[in-house]
């Protein structure tokens, strides 16, 4: 794995594609890194992509915030409870909350949610030179319920989904804990891996699989 040129390719802001595993959800997601995005990323997302575009962060940043699973927390109310299941390729979920920054319209637009993930990009960014303020900031900048999904990524040996093969890649390559991803949808279903590896070198996108990113970072 060139582990230089991803890197410059996500700092460019050129997103690479991620597939997960074989006998799992078998998806591609388009992963950007959130450092490095304007309106555009999100538009290419929404049409080339086409999936739910999602905030992914590192747990140790979540629990600077304060951040929990949603699932978890629905566990704890009298009805709800009874709707969290897992699905059926076995893992609960990696959503937390789905948020706006209060600068934004209607929270929708490309632009809307470009700033909205730009600005949790800081507060991720904060979390390490300054947890308290950061942990401050967001309370007081963002509004939930909103347009952005947030998702934690759990432990990569604990789950291997798209959430934590990008977080694991990301800290691999020295950035932030940071990502905005979104599956590759096609008509009717998922897109499959073979049409995925063409459109990737089509554009000259890194098309990388799922377990050869648990290679590099499961010592």
């Amino acid at each position: 794995m060139d582990f230089l040129s991803l890197r410059k390719d996500l700092e460019s802001g050129i997103p690479l594609l991620i597939y997960d595993f074989d006998g799992r959800e078998e998806e591609t997601d388009m992963v950007f890194y959130a450092g490095a995005i304007s309106w555009k990323s999100i538009y290419t997302l929404r049409r080339e992509a086409g999936g739910l575009i999602c905030y992914a962060m590192s747990n140790t940043e979540a629990k600077t915030l304060g951040l929990n699973f949603i699932a978890e927390e629905l566990k704890q109310h009298e009805l709800y409870k009874k709707l969290v299941k897992k699905p059926s390729y076995g893992d609960y979920p990696a959503f937390s909350l789905w948020v706006n920054h209060i600068n934004t319209k209607t929270g929708i637009s490309d632009y809307d949610r470009y700033i909205t993930i730009s600005e949790l990009h800081k507060i991720i960014a904060k979390t390490k030179t300054n947890p308290e303020d950061a942990r401050r900031e967001f309370y007081e900048n963002f509004m939930t319920p909103g347009h952005v999904p947030i998702l934690i990524a759990r432990d990569i040996r604990e789950r291997r989904g798209h959430t934590e093969l990008s977080i694991a890649l990301l800290q691999k390559l020295g950035l932030e804990s940071s990502a905005v991803i979104a599956e590759m949808l096609d008509e009717k279903l998922s897109m499959n891996k073979e049409k995925v590896k063409k459109i990737a070198k089509n554009l000259g996108f890194h098309f990388i699989e799922g377990k050869d990113i648990f290679k590099e970072v499961v010592i």
